[in-house]
This record gives structure tokens, sequence and C-alpha cells, in this order.
């Protein structure tokens, strides 16, 4: 019975990852088993980028690809990103026409924007002071539109826009000016630039001197009025002892006494372009041991050292 069960099990994987049939003619029918989808891992924004979906099948294979809802019949899709998105995910799934075994695969494609929204100084915008901010990758000769939460851009006595629409100046900045600008220049967007009043600070907890062998912790503490992310960073690697990261918190046991290391962390908003870093010192106590080898020889030495003195 156990032997009958194994050749079953062996013929059903056979059929499903071979997908090797025989039609009435006694002609070989295979596939798909190898889906594929050709076209570049990285586009720009605003040019037109084809795909083809592909397989090996007998008799042939009809083929469907997706993309962000759309779908397009006949396994050549051609895709223009308008540049709102980092990246965009291909789907396609190709029919053996006779058996009607499926494959479906994906491809995740990056998107290059040539297009942002940046300010013009590295100051937070604070209410009742001037603020400007540049559409990046404008062009004189390409219409440039602003775009305020999604929606064509109100302006009124306070806000001035550049002759050809790339930058954006505000005299005196309102609490009610805050919001998620984007401009479009021709057929592609800006990812959003968020324009926020609020305030991001960030420290690091935990001691400043610690002892070999024993664990200690350290938490990068962020103290924000917006949404902020924090992250750890170090500018010199852990070369001994242990270190695990939970989320903003940081366990280090060190090894070496003497031992100085710096931890660096920080808190960001990517939509709001602003990063604010906190550094701190760590020193591990205790004197530096002298392996017994070490010793033995430094001994050795100074012997012979008074040896020949003598």
């Amino acid at each position: 019975m156990a032997d009958h069960m194994k050749l079953l099990y062996t013929i059903v994987i056979f059929t499903i990852t071979e997908c090797v049939f025989s039609s009435s003619s006694g002609d070989p029918i295979k596939g798909p088993f190898q889906t594929s989808i050709k076209g570049p891992g990285v586009v720009k924004a605003g040019v037109p980028t084809e795909f083809t979906c592909s397989d090996k099948c007998t008799p042939g294979c009809v083929y469907q690809l997706k993309e962000s809802g759309k779908e397009v019949d006949g396994g050549v899709m051609t895709v223009t990103a308008d540049g709102r998105q980092e990246s965009l995910k291909l789907e396609c799934t190709a029919v053996n026409t006779e058996t009607k075994v499926s494959w479906t695969t994906t491809k995740t494609v990056k998107i290059n924007n040539p297009v942002s929204v940046k300010p013009t100084t590295s100051s937070d915008p604070q209410v009742g002071k001037s603020f400007e901010m540049t559409c990046q990758g404008s062009d004189p000769a390409t219409t440039t539109t602003w775009l305020k939460d999604d929606q064509p851009l109100s302006t009124d006595a306070r806000m001035r826009l550049s002759e050809n629409n790339g930058m954006l100046s505000f005299t005196s900045l309102l609490s009610s000016d805050g919001g998620l600008y984007a401009c479009k220049v021709g057929n592609v967007f800006s990812r959003g630039y968020l324009l926020s009043f609020g305030t991001i600070a960030v420290s690091i907890l935990g001691p400043d001197t610690v002892k070999a062998g024993v664990e200690h912790s350290f938490t990068c503490q962020a103290k924000c009025t917006l949404p902020c992310t924090t992250s750890w960073q170090f500018n010199q690697a852990f070369s001994d002892g242990s270190i695990s990261n939970n989320n903003n918190v940081l366990q280090w046991t060190p090894a070496t006494p003497g031992r100085v290391q710096i931890f660096q962390c920080s808190a960001q908003n990517i939509q709001a372009q602003r990063t604010v870093q906190a550094s701190k010192t760590v020193t591990v106590s205790g004197s530096v041991m002298v392996r017994p080898a070490l010793a033995l020889i430094s001994m050795v030495s100074l012997q012979l050292l008074f040896a020949l003195s003598v």
C-alpha cells in the first residue's frame, strides 16, 4: 500500500511541476512552468516603458498582465509611472490554451522621479515667518502646477509663484498653510512634501560608563508632535561583546575594558524632510587586562635587559 501511495504522490508532483500532458494527437503538451516578466528594474516617471510576459508553452499560452488595477490581455503592457509612488508591481498570469493550467509571477519595479518639492532653507517652518519651496525638475517649457492635499492649490495675497511656477513663496505662514504639497510637471507628479509646524526631538537614555561583561540598555527616545520614526546608526562597529536591537531599545554587553563606543540615533519624518540626531559617548570601565602570555614575554624581556646591563 505504501509503495502505491508513493507512486501516486510522484505522479502528482511530476504533473504539477512539469505540467506535461499529451494531446489527442499524441504531441506533448507542456507549461506554463517558468513564467517571466521582461523589462527594466528601474523606470523613469513620465516615460512609457514596455513589459512583456512570456513562458514556454505547448501548444501555447494566453497571458494577462496587471498593474495598479489595470489589466491587459496578450502579454505586453506599456506603463507610464506618474511618480506618486516609489515603485510599481506587475503581475502576469500565463494559462495553457489546452490544459488551462496557469502560472502567476510578479515583478517589482523602482520608479526614478526627477520631480520633487524641496524647502529652500533647513529651518523649520514657523507660523508668522516667511517660507519658500521649489519644484525641482520644473521646466520653463513645461506647465508646472501646484497641489495641496491632492487638490489644486488656491493662492492668496500672502503667496507668490515665480514666473514659471517653479517656486512657491509665503510672506507669512498661517497654521492653515500646513498640509501635503506637491507639484506636477507635465504628466509627472512629485511625491508629497509635508509642511508641518510640529517638532521633532530625540535623545539617548542610558549610562555614560558601563562594566565589561554586564548587559546595559540604551533607549532612542523621540519626542515628536508630528509622526516620526527612530533608528540607530553607528560610526564605529561593535568589534566585541554582544548587541541586540528591539525597536528603539539597544542591549549591549561589552567585553573589553577601556573601550569607547559612540552611539547615535535619529528621529525623522520623511515627508516633512526633517531629521534630528542625538549622540552619546559610552566608556567601558575597568583596567585593560594583559594576557598571561604577553605578561610572561614582558617579564623575560626585562630580565634579559637587566642581565645585559650588568
